[in-house]
């Protein structure tokens, strides 16, 4: 008979407890299971507060007998886990090194300090009764190979970073010269909400927890009513019967504005414009407060003096405002993705003149390598709870493959053009209608960037137009040369 611990059941000797049958256990295997189901399906399709315990459940039951790997002592493995998870959930500096430390073991992490997450202690009482109660047959060498990995894995996932979500203030309110602002977004897997107070007209804030408060479409004072235009940053005011505008940021500024604020994913997109106002009289004239989305929010003092003032961190700051008289930014993608499409358009010009097959698989090569490298290079991290903004990493085995790809395609270019006869000709145009593609799709950018055109939309389009232009003219070329 095995050992028989305090608590226990005896121990047969084919249920024998060893680090590989804790890991093995029918019931550590289900927990790496739920953490694998959950993480890469539950929470991206049910994101909140359900899916987030879960993890933490299924994760404090894994943890120890991965742990105990290492240390061999399965009580300590447990202590450790416990003290470890209420560290990280408990104090900003424990979920700062827990992120650090899973990106540098598992890539860009993000590990957030939640007391609630505390409720999910108990399970390691559920992964010490694991360990007291092994399973027949769980040390088998073929189930811990595949077991282990898959644990590995799952732990890791669960300190995968969590979804970011674009600030945005959607509501405001009022009320003895107090001003309150509710905001949604920031990190994590719920559309969370938060609210910052300013008591001394705006110029400086603190939190107000969870405020809750309606969005107001229009408010009023004994001498007038002001309301936001939907869709617009814009405000009007009722003078003598009718409305007129109050504060206003034009159509062609909005635009550039939205382009300043972009989302981390598609469905996260969170509106540039006036979403709810308030007002209040005080001594000396009246306040206005707007909500106005990723932009922050607009004030009127009681000198009738309005201001946008911009996201600060805790609160709102006029400095941090993004600057109408600024150009335009446009994101890093649009040059690189302007890079790849004046590629493949001299690629394909050539091709049309050269018209062989393995000219063709020299280029997509060279293509592909080229895009692998752009990859690598520009790989990035999601933003920590004390970082400003995303920060850039690379992935060097992505490069290293790109820069032996592009090389080895190049060369099949020129040598599979060159034992053709490719006219020279051929070449001068295909190489001109890459360098002509690339101007022509960044121009409207350039333009709209420096003020010339209103609208990112119309800069789009026009990009798109130029580009189709110029691969159009190359092909033509290439077809009247190879004729000649």
């Amino acid at each position: 008979m095995g050992v028989n611990y305090a608590g226990s059941r005896p121990v047969s000797p084919g249920m024998r407890k060893s680090a590989l049958s804790w890991i093995g256990h029918p019931l550590t295997i289900a927990a790496v299971a739920v953490l694998l189901l959950n993480d890469h399906v539950l929470k991206a399709a049910w994101p909140g507060a359900v899916t987030g315990k879960l993890s933490d459940f299924a994760g404090l039951v894994v943890a120890p007998p991965l742990l105990n790997l290492v240390l061999r002592r399965p009580w300590v493995s447990v202590l450790v886990t416990g003290v470890a998870f209420t560290l990280v959930k408990t104090t900003a500096a424990g979920a700062a090194f827990a992120s650090e430390g899973w990106t540098l073991v598992w890539g860009p992490s993000q590990v957030l300090a939640d007391p609630t997450d505390l409720l999910a202690l108990p399970a390691l009482y559920g992964a010490w009764w694991i360990w007291n109660h092994p399973g027949p047959g769980a040390e088998r060498l073929a189930r811990v190979v595949v077991v282990i990995p898959c644990t590995v894995l799952a732990v890791a996932a669960t300190s995968g970073p969590g979804v970011f979500r674009p600030y945005s203030a959607f509501a405001v309110a009022v009320a003895d010269e107090r001003i309150v602002v509710a905001v949604r977004g920031g990190v994590g897997y719920g559309h969370s909400v938060q609210g910052f107070v300013s008591e001394d007209g705006g110029r400086s804030w603190r939190d107000w927890g969870v405020p809750l408060m309606p969005a107001r479409t229009s408010a009023c004072v004994p001498d007038r009513c002001y309301r936001i235009v939907p869709g617009r940053l814009k405000v009007e005011e009722s003078r003598n019967g009718r409305w007129v505008t109050s504060w206003e940021v034009s159509p062609g500024d909005q635009g550039r504005l939205a382009v300043a604020y972009p989302p981390e994913r598609p469905e996260d997109v969170e509106a540039v414009e006036s979403l709810a106002v308030a007002v209040q009289q005080v001594s000396g004239g009246h306040l206005v407060v707007v909500a106005n989305g990723a932009d922050g929010i607009a004030l009127r003092d009681v000198s009738g003096v309005w201001r946008r003032l911009g996201w600060a961190g805790v609160g709102f700051d006029a400095a941090k405002a993004a600057p109408l008289s600024a150009p335009g930014r446009y994101d890093d993608f649009i040059p690189a993705a302007a890079l790849l499409a004046a590629l493949a358009a001299g690629l394909v010009t050539l091709l049309f003149g050269v018209r062989r097959l393995d000219f063709a698989a020299a280029g997509l090569l060279t293509w592909v390598g080229v895009w692998l490298f752009r990859r690598g290079a520009e790989a990035e991290r999601v933003p920590l709870l004390y970082m400003s903004g995303p920060e850039k990493l690379v992935d060097p085995a992505l490069m290293l493959l790109g820069m032996g790809m592009v090389p080895a395609g190049l060369a099949g270019v020129i040598v599979v053009g060159m034992r053709h006869g490719t006219p020279y000709r051929v070449w001068v145009i295909g190489v001109g209608t890459a360098a002509g593609a690339y101007l022509a799709i960044m121009l409207p950018f350039y333009l709209w960037s420096a003020g010339w055109l209103d609208g990112f939309a119309l800069a789009t389009g026009l990009s798109i137009c130029l580009g189709v232009a110029v691969v159009g003219a190359g092909l033509m070329g290439s077809r009247l040369v190879r004729r000649l």
